[in-house]
């Protein structure tokens, strides 16, 4: 089983691909997608859009697990992070690919057992559950493959 989990972000979107065999959880791939700051809409979003696209052809994941997004301030912010959240979940249904959507705390709980963990807590916590000797890029990426790794073990609630 091959899951492809992000982390939306207005001009920063973390990716990562796991994938399951047997037992054994390997990552695949991961990194960012990332736009200039100042790009405006729609510009950002045609390039979120096309950079998705290629990672979806080369990877052909079967499930997507999209973190669900939580906004407790900035209006602003939230209005460009769902613009692009809109792009992505479009873009995984052009690619017929069920979406599941954890909340951060599921994915902090699924990864440390604890919904409150912090970033350095969930990026020790994959290092150890996969085996991974160092993760380097932004903090980003290290969410989208918290993300994937609990997509992995929400897979059995989709119904596709």
């Amino acid at each position: 089983m091959r899951v492809i989990g992000i982390d939306p972000g207005s001009h920063r979107i973390g990716y990562a691909v796991l994938e399951k065999k047997n037992s054994i959880i390997s990552v695949l791939t991961y990194g960012t997608i990332e736009v200039p700051p100042k790009t405006k809409s729609p510009i950002n979003l045609i390039q979120i859009r096309r950079q998705l696209d290629a990672i979806l052809d080369e990877f052909c994941p079967k499930i997507a697990s999209v973190e669900e997004l939580f906004f407790a301030k900035n209006r602003t912010t939230a209005a460009r992070v769902y613009e692009s959240r809109g792009v992505i979940l479009l873009t995984l249904g052009e690619h017929s690919v069920p979406i599941l959507e954890p909340t951060a705390s599921q994915i902090k709980k699924g990864t440390t057992g604890s919904g409150a963990a912090d970033k350095k807590d969930v990026k020790s916590a994959l290092k150890l559950l996969l085996g991974l000797e160092e993760l380097t890029g932004h903090d980003d990426s290290w969410d989208a493959i918290a993300s994937a790794y609990v997509g992995l073990a929400m897979q059995s609630s989709l119904r596709v």
